[in-house]
Parts: structure tokens; C-alpha cells; sequence
């Protein structure tokens, strides 16, 4: 992905993200704010925090596709080697 090259392009990525943060609650706004962000020209980073453990309930990628692939891979072949 190619770093925007227009100023008013991040802003407005700034202000979609502001507007997405709003559909959360207080507590979960707070949350989320370390997992979007605008990229920025010059930058090391986005300032994305990913490292971090998950909320005991919610499905994360990698839950989903672990989750996905038992039901997909592995289910036909279990109902392949039933007696």
C-alpha cells in the first residue's frame, strides 16, 4: 500500500476514524483507539498497537481462522473416515 501523498487525504482518514470511534461505547472507544489509525508520510509506524492480548469473547482474526478451517478442512474429512 502506497502512503497517501495529499495532507487533506489524512485528515480525512483522521475524521473517518473519529466518526467509526463513535458508534462504540466510552469503554470500548478507549479500547479500540489503539487499533486505527491514519498512516502518516515520515512516520516510522501507524502507531497501531497489535501486539496485545485479545478480550476473553470477542473472535479475532486469527480465531476465526482457526475456527473457519476446522469447520471447512477438517469436518469433510472427518465425516469421510467415520466406520
Amino acid at each position: 500500500m502506497t502512503p497517501p501523498e495529499n495532507k487533506n487525504l489524512v485528515e480525512e482518514h483522521k475524521e473517518l476514524v473519529k466518526e467509526v470511534l463513535q458508534a462504540y461505547p466510552d469503554k470500548s472507544r478507549k479500547k479500540r483507539e489503539k487499533h486505527l489509525n491514519v498512516f502518516e508520510e515520515g512516520k516510522a509506524d501507524c502507531g497501531v498497537k497489535s501486539n496485545i492480548k485479545s478480550v476473553p469473547g470477542v473472535m479475532t482474526a486469527r480465531g476465526c481462522a482457526y475456527a473457519g478451517s476446522k469447520g471447512v478442512v477438517w469436518g469433510p474429512i472427518k465425516d469421510t473416515k467415520k466406520p
